[in-house]
């Protein structure tokens, strides 16, 4: 047979192949789709994270048993957080407020799913209250007012209220007089019982129910009323959503877990168990279009922030003295009074007054009601005792765990830290391109912020103890590099310039000429930063890790301050006992 007849052959039999392997399969039976190892629901706290996790992991067995799948229920501190680890697909379904969905669909395609049901509908409302015997009664009556906002991706207490403002024809940037955010409802509603406000915005029940936020919070709180001046139309309520390209990928879990949910919301346990996870009665198909309202009130809220910040300063007065402080500072610097030293200390120390003078005026400081914060403080500690001992077991295994990733996140980066100082120090590193190049990255990563360097990694690893420690690690290079840099150049210069003298390498110089000096200087720093990486545990509590500092905000968005001291206490006695081993240890290295 010619060569031509045996590939001409070959073509034939693959041909062949193929079309037995199509027959094979089935006109319209779906391919296999991969499984996940376990399915991971996402959930932010509207209050008590901790209570939040264990009604979560609550409904994570019960959908566990009707999928046949491991489901695990994870609890983030922020949205933000939920949104990045949803995209990077670390977290499969995600129980998201509107603001933050839409806020999930600006970032990757979204695929809505179930929307929840409370109080017989997949709806709720926003209202903006005021103090019942206030002189506000309409909302032209609230210009140049303060208001509390509750969080910049509330949907409730900020996003839909301003909207409304602009539907009414007020820009929301300057209608009010002070705006600020109060982080919770409940603090928001308080600010206004206790006028340090005048009007709050925050969630609402139907107006033929009446109540809200403001009677929730204020129910077993004295002093006075609140009434809503504004209410908004519906707005849909919380969503379960995931991201479309995983949901293609996986079409009949997606219609399983949904599936499961619903019927879980329509039994008597079902029922009780989502009351106890988020005052939930169950969940209905969601129709996305019924998010358009929250879709054009985010719009209009971006908009609105960009023409208030386009092209020009909010406050150009503030730009100018600072500018003039800052060019009469460099002309004392340069000596332009070297001549009259005593004038050129005055103008120093004077010009140093009114910096500071202009600087506390920023800081608002409320001289009239200076005592009254006082008093409120005194509220404050008083719901701190006496302590919840209760919460001790929870409290100390919450602070092992944090001992633990601090640790590993110090020792992880005390090599790079040396590393970067030697290479930057100007005693040990000739090369001055290299010095400039080690120096600018110490600068830059202690620039990043733990909590940005937090999230980026939650964008790829998913919230938990990982990108906790990851961030850790990575600021602690920056400014441990710093630390040492900095000491190995205050060495002293004779045992390394002798060695040079006769002829040893760089090696044998840093291994006998700096090492010896700078050895408890490296132990001395590496314990501080371990420290402030301890005291520094509130980022991993953001990311999702489970250590203190996840507690004690847990703790104080709750209002449980009688729990806040526990953890407290817990910090200080391990900061001082941090404190008395690493000067025990430095005694034994110097």
């Amino acid at each position: 047979m010619s060569r031509v007849g045996r590939w001409a052959l070959w073509a034939l039999c693959l041909v062949w192949c193929v079309a037995l392997r199509a027959e094979a399969q089935p006109q319209g039976v779906e391919a296999p789709e991969e499984i996940p190892r376990e399915i991971v629901l996402g959930f932010n706290p509207a209050e008590n994270a901790q209570t939040l996790q264990r009604a979560a992991d609550a409904l994570a067995e019960a959908l566990s048993e009707r999928v046949h799948l491991p489901v695990r229920a994870t609890v983030t501190l922020d949205y933000t957080t939920l949104v990045e680890a949803m995209r990077s697909e670390h977290v499969h379904f995600a129980w998201l407020t509107p603001s933050p969905l839409v806020l999930a669909e600006r970032l990757f395609p979204v695929r809505v799913l179930l929307t929840q049901v409370r109080r017989g509908q997949p709806s709720y409302y926003s209202a903006l209250v005021v103090q019942e015997g206030s002189r506000f009664q309409r909302v032209e009556d609230l210009q140049g007012a303060s208001i509390a906002w509750v969080d910049p991706t509330s949907t409730s207490g900020y996003i839909i209220p301003r909207y409304l403002l602009a539907q009414r024809g007020f820009d929301p940037s300057t209608f009010f007089a002070r705006q600020l955010f109060a982080g919770q409802h409940d603090a928001a509603v308080i600010a206004v019982q206790r006028g340090q406000v005048d009007v709050a915005a925050v969630w609402a029940n139907p107006p033929a129910e009446g109540g809200g936020a403001w009677t929730r919070y204020l129910e077993h709180r004295p002093g006075p009323r609140l009434r809503p001046l504004l209410m908004s139309p519906p707005v849909p309520s919380d969503a379960i959503a995931t991201k479309a390209t995983w949901a293609q990928s996986h079409p009949r879990l997606v219609r399983s877990v949904s599936e499961a949910l619903v019927a879980i919301g329509q039994s008597a346990e079902g029922r009780g168990l989502l009351r106890r996870l988020n005052a939930t009665d169950g969940f209905v198909p969601a129709d996305t279009a019924h998010y358009e309202l929250v879709r054009r009130a985010f719009q209009s809220n971006r908009e609105s922030h960009a023409r208030a910040r386009s092209g020009r300063f909010e406050d150009p007065k503030t730009v100018y003295i600072f500018s003039a402080l800052v060019l009469l500072a460099a002309v004392l610097g340069a000596g332009a009074m070297r001549r009259w030293p005593g004038a050129q200390r005055a103008a120093a120390w004077s010009l140093f007054g009114v910096a500071l003078v202009w600087s506390a005026s920023a800081a608002r400081i409320p001289a009239h009601d200076f005592w009254r914060g006082w008093r409120d403080i005194g509220h404050f500690l008083r719901g701190m005792l006496p302590p919840d001992t209760g919460v001790g077991a929870e409290v100390f295994e919450a602070t092992v765990l944090t001992i633990r990733l601090a640790l590993v996140g110090t020792v992880a980066a005390i090599p790079f830290a040396l590393l970067v100082g030697l290479l930057a120090a100007e005693n040990v590193m000739p090369l001055a391109m290299v010095r400039r190049g080690a120096r600018f990255f110490c600068n830059l990563d202690r620039s990043i912020d733990l909590l940005i360097v937090g999230l980026i990694l939650v964008s790829a690893y998913g919230p938990g103890a990982f990108p906790g420690v990851g961030a850790l690690a990575i600021h602690t290079v920056g400014s441990l590099g710093k630390q040492f840099y900095e000491t190995l150049e205050t060495l002293d210069p004779g045992p390394v310039e002798a060695m040079r003298a006769v002829g040893c390498t760089q090696t044998q110089v840093v291994r006998w000429g700096v090492w010896p000096q700078f050895a408890p200087h490296f132990v001395s720093q590496s314990l501080f930063r371990f420290e402030l990486n301890v005291r520094g545990a509130v980022v991993l509590g953001l990311v999702g890790a489970q250590g203190i500092g996840f507690l004690l905000q847990t703790y104080m968005r709750g209002a449980e301050y009688a729990k806040v001291t526990v953890v407290i206490a817990a910090i200080v006695v391990l900061v001082m006992a941090l404190d008395a081993i690493s000067a025990r240890l430095r005694k034994n290295v110097s």
